[in-house]
C-alpha cells in the first residue's frame, strides 16, 4: 500500500501555546533544549525536601538514549501531539502530573492495558532533560531489598577461598602490609560483589531528579507496600553491609543501575538530594491501603482519542503513514467502543501489517479490516491454548 507523507488530519496546536504558563512538562516527550528545570522548577514543600551532607558531589544522569526513544515513544515523538488539541481530558491528565512534580509525589498511574501508562516515565525524562530512565519491573517474588541493591557473599567466599588456596596475592618482597590496611583494603573489595539497583539508584544525591519508574507494583506483595512507603516519604535507605565496614572504611564504591556508573556509599547510608519523579504503573482495579494512595497523586489514564491515536501512529512511522492508517484507527476505535480491551501496540501492528499485506486495494475492504482483526486484535482477556 502507499504510504502517505501527510500527517494525520486535525488542528495541530503547539502545547507551548496553549497550555498554563505554570505548567513544566507539556506531554510532547521531545526534549526542550533551552529549558534550565533546576531554576524553573520551584523548591519542593518544606516537608519533602530532602538535604544530602555532600551537595557538591551530586550525581548527574547518564543522558536519555534516543534509540530507547524510537522503541517507545517513536522514531518521531513530536509528531504525535500533531492533530490531538488540547482538550480538556487531555488538559486534566498533564495538569495532574504537573502538579505531582510539583509537589515531589509519585504518580500512581493506572489504567486498562496498554494505554501507555509506563510511557508516561520516558515523555517525563526526554522532554524535561532528566537522563535515562530507572526501570524497576514488580513480581511476586520481588522485595524491596531487591529493588535498592543486590549483594553476592557466596561469589566474595568463592573469591576469598581461591586466594587463600593460591597463597594470596600480596608481593612478599617488601614489607608486610599492616593489619589495618589488610581490614581495610578487604572492606573496599566488598563493593565488586554488591551493585545499587534502579530503586536504590533514584534515591542517590542527584543534582537533578531522577525519573523511577516502578511498573506492575500491584504484582508486589502487601509487605513491600510498606516498605517502600516508609522510602517514598524518608528519601533513604541503609545498605546494613556496608553500615557494618563504616568503623574501618567509612567511604565505599559500588556500581549502580547505570551502565559503567559507581557510587561512593558514606557509612552505609544513602540520603537523595532531589525526591525522584517516580511513576508507579497498577492495574486499575488493583485496591491499595489508605496510607499508601494518600502519599501519591492518583492518574487514571484512558484509551487515547481517534487524534491521538493517529498522532501516536504517526511518531513511530515518522510521519510516513499508509493510506489505510485513518480506516484501522477508526476500527480499532470502533472496537474498543463495544468493549473490545485492546492495546495500543496491537494497533501499531496491524498499521505495520497493511504496509507489507497487498490488499489489492488502496482502501482496506471490511473483510481486509475482519482478516487483520482475526490476526492481531485478539482480546487481552481472552484465554489461548
Amino acid at each position: 500500500m502507499a504510504a502517505s507523507q501527510t500527517p494525520p488530519s486535525g488542528t495541530f496546536s503547539s502545547p507551548q501555546e496553549e497550555a498554563p504558563r505554570w505548567w513544566i512538562f507539556h506531554g510532547t516527550g521531545t526534549p526542550r533544549p533551552h529549558l534550565d528545570l533546576a531554576a524553573q522548577l520551584p523548591p519542593p514543600p518544606p516537608w519533602r525536601t530532602r538535604r544530602t551532607t555532600a551537595p557538591t558531589d551530586a550525581l548527574e544522569a547518564p543522558p536519555y538514549d534516543d534509540d530507547e526513544a524510537g522503541w517507545v515513544l517513536g522514531a518521531q515523538p513530536e509528531l504525535s501531539v500533531l492533530g490531538s488539541p488540547l482538550t480538556p481530558a487531555r488538559r486534566e491528565r498533564l495538569a495532574t502530573i504537573n502538579a505531582a512534580l510539583y509537589l515531589r509525589r509519585p504518580l500512581l498511574v493506572t489504567g486498562p492495558p496498554g494505554v501507555g501508562k509506563s510511557v508516561l516515565a520516558d515523555q517525563i525524562a526526554r522532554e524535561l532533560g532528566l537522563g535515562r530512565v530507572l526501570r524497576w519491573t514488580v513480581n511476586s517474588r520481588s522485595t524491596l531489598r531487591s529493588g535498592l541493591y543486590d549483594y553476592d557473599p557466596l561469589a566474595q567466599i568463592h573469591d576469598l577461598n581461591l586466594e587463600n588456596l593460591h597463597g594470596g596475592t600480596r608481593d612478599t618482597s617488601g614489607p608486610a602490609p599492616a593489619a589495618a590496611d589488610l581490614v581495610r583494603s578487604s572492606a573496599q573489595r566488598i563493593g565488586h560483589y554488591l551493585r545499587i539497583g534502579p530503586l536504590g539508584t533514584a534515591f542517590l544525591p542527584h543534582r537533578l531528579p531522577r525519573v523511577l519508574l516502578i511498573d506492575g507494583l500491584d504484582n508486589g506483595d502487601y509487605d513491600l507496600l510498606g516498605d517502600l512507603l516508609d522510602l517514598l516519604e524518608r528519601g533513604r535507605y541503609t545498605i546494613p553491609e556496608l553500615a557494618r565496614l563504616s568503623s574501618v572504611e567509612p567511604q565505599i564504591s559500588v556500581p549502580i543501575d547505570d551502565p559503567q556508573r559507581t557510587a561512593t556509599i558514606v557509612n552505609g547510608e544513602v540520603r537523595c538530594s532531589q525526591l525522584p519523579v517516580v511513576v508507579i504503573t497498577a492495574h486499575e482495579d488493583h485496591p491499595f491501603p489508605p496510607e499508601f494512595l494518600r502519599q501519591c497523586i492518583p492518574l487514571r489514564l484512558t484509551h487515547p482519542s481517534k487524534e491521538e491515536l493517529a498522532g501516536i501512529v504517526a511518531a513511530h512511522f515518522s510521519g510516513n503513514l499508509p493510506s489505510a492508517t485513518p480506516a484501522v484507527v477508526a476500527d480499532f476505535v470502533r472496537r474498543i467502543a463495544e468493549g473490545s480491551p485492546l492495546a495500543i501496540d496491537q494497533l501499531l501492528n496491524a498499521v505495520y501489517l497493511t504496509t507489507v499485506i497487498d490488499a489489492k486495494t488502496s482502501e482496506p475492504t471490511p473483510e481486509f479490516l475482519q482478516e487483520l482483526a482475526e490476526m492481531v486484535w485478539h482480546r487481552l482477556t481472552d484465554t489461548h491454548g
